[in-house]
């Protein structure tokens, strides 16, 4: 067998592995696979992607005496690798591959151009561009690939009369190359800022906790429940005074800004639609005053999916409106300051405008576990229970001490105790509570259902490790009713259990036997399941 032939059988078997990695004076071997376009050409590439630039650099000066077939393979190889590794080494060879005699091999470093954006690349884009022919794909992808590159130079030759491509092409590039110049000036959402009067807001939490959300808010908010065909159960509410306001609820997941509702016919193009929505004086009023800098809004859809061709449609027109109007407002999913969800009906849709405003309330969170709890069933849960100075606290399953922080935050209270089997929760849980300044709680490792406490419990706060999420086993039921007897001795006299119940119709029983009251008992939404928000009391007398 001759050295080459052995070499190319070692490589074919590593090419098996998919994990392999290649030495460098594997290069050559493997860029035979790509440029032929073999069996092995994309376990070969994907091997090459692992050596980086240097692989690019070997297939760069291998490509321009190739024949055409295998110099567009290479290309789009390089261009690949330009994309993983930043670029710049490999740029000078896909800019000349910008005047190659093939149209593929031209099409093809466009296309990684875009994609890669290295320094230069969107002059050389438009500058081919200029050169290109008045129609054909090569045309189409210069325009798509300025539009990915973006910067000034991309919005300027894109601004030019382009003929040749289609209108929807060129206006979705201009789009793009709009929105990086637009993410050049900083933005953000200030939060002490407020509209004149009264304007109406929408507040959500999870189902079924409307009704504690509706306890924390301000009563001059005017705050009440609302379920409409459009946009579902939620509160509603007039704001008054600065945005961050809104945070003093605790239990609240998001908020936003109801546009009108908006009729439509059967079948209605909804694009202009959302533009006229969009650019409407109630819209612009809100952007510009709580928005510095560019105004970047990220177009979705209450009932799911993309719907990019209306997503296109509709920001290209905002685009030209808003330009006609003096105001920069720019389709910018990826780094969005605002939300804007479509909810439709029959005949109908309309709009709510959501703020990407910094989050004040959780930001003891500083480690997690799995199947930790949502802050805002946390805090939902201490307020079920209610505040006392004199109360000592228990949460049995701890995890991430979610509860505790909670509870500490909310007022006084004479002891707090959390338990958990995993000493590296009880070692996040610490940090947590640290972080939101809990006063000396006192943290063990042990099974809930028998270690001993060093205080009786007035309030017991805990979301379990609910079967759905971490414990599978036949002993999560039977360890809760142990929780749950346990619960109706170990609490003084008037003290309460504050739960998500898994299992409620099975531990009710055991509360009931051991003595203890249900006070409350509503359905939540946990998440893509339903658990049972409980508080037990156990009778003062």
């Amino acid at each position: 067998m001759t050295a080459k032939r052995a070499l190319d059988f070692d490589l074919g078997q590593a090419l098996s592995d998919p994990g392999f990695t290649p030495r460098v004076r594997d290069v050559r071997a493997l860029l035979d696979h790509v440029a032929h376009g073999d069996e092995r050409a994309e376990a070969a590439e994907r091997a090459l992607l692992r050596v980086g630039a240097q692989a690019g650099l070997i297939a760069a000066e291998r490509a321009p005496e190739a024949p055409p077939i295998e110099r567009y393979r290479l290309t789009k190889l390089v261009g690949r690798l330009a994309a993983e590794s930043g670029g710049e080494a490999l740029a000078p060879f896909l800019f000349a591959r910008l005047d190659d005699a093939d149209d593929r091999t031209r099409r093809a470093a466009a296309n990684a151009l875009g994609k890669a954006r290295p320094p230069g690349s969107a002059e050389a884009l438009a500058a081919a561009l200029a050169r290109a022919e008045a129609e054909g794909p090569t045309r189409k992808a210069l325009v798509e690939a300025l539009g990915k590159a973006g910067g000034e130079a991309a919005v300027a030759a894109l601004s030019l009369e382009i003929k040749g491509i289609p209108g929807s092409v060129e206006a979705k590039a201009r789009l793009m190359a709009e929105r990086t110049v637009a993410r050049e000036t900083a933005g953000e959402i200030d939060g002490t800022r407020a509209m004149d009067g009264k304007i109406p807001v929408v507040l959500r939490c999870r189902t079924g906790l409307e009704r504690i959300l509706l306890e924390e808010l301000d009563p001059d908010l005017g705050a009440h429940v609302a379920r409409r065909p459009l946009g579902g159960a939620r509160i509603e509410a007039e704001l008054s005074g600065p945005l961050e306001r809104l945070f003093q609820a605790r239990t609240m997941l998001s908020f936003a800004f109801p546009l009108p509702e908006i009729r439509i016919t059967r079948g209605a193009d909804l694009a202009p639609v959302i533009a006229d929505a969009l650019t409407s004086k109630a819209a612009l009023d809100l952007f510009q005053r709580f928005t510095t800098g560019p105004i970047r809004y990220r177009l979705g859809w209450a009932s799911g999916g993309k719907r990019r061709a209306v997503v296109w449609r509709a920001a290209s027109e905002v685009a030209e409106r808003s330009r006609a109007l003096g105001v920069e407002l720019v389709n910018d999913p990826t780094e969005s300051l605002w939300d804007v969800t479509v909810f439709e009906a029959v005949g109908s849709i309309r709009l709510e405008l959501s703020p990407r405003l910094a989050d004040p309330r959780f930001t003891y969170r500083k480690g997690d576990v799995p199947a930790a709890s949502h802050p805002t069933i946390a805090a939902a849960l201490i307020r079920a229970g209610g505040v006392k100075a004199s109360d000592i606290v228990w949460d049995p399953f701890m995890g991430s001490g979610l509860e505790l922080c909670e509870r500490a935050l909310a007022g006084p209270y004479q002891l707090l105790i959390g338990t958990d089997r995993d000493l590296g929760a009880i070692a996040i849980a610490r940090e947590n509570l640290a972080a939101a300044g809990a006063r000396d709680p006192i943290l063990m490792t042990g099974d809930a259902t028998s270690i001993a406490l060093p205080g009786r419990p007035s309030l017991i706060v805990t979301n379990p490790p609910l079967g759905r999420r971490v414990e599978r086993t036949a002993e999560l039921s039977p360890m809760l009713d142990r929780l749950m007897a346990r619960a109706a001795r170990s609490l003084v006299k008037g003290g309460r259990m504050v739960w998500i119940a898994p299992f409620p119709d099975r531990s009710d029983l055991v509360a009931l036997r051991g003595g203890l009251e249900i006070a409350v008992s509503e359905d939540v939404d946990m998440g893509g399941f339903t658990g049972r928000l409980q508080v037990l009391r156990r009778p003062a007398d």
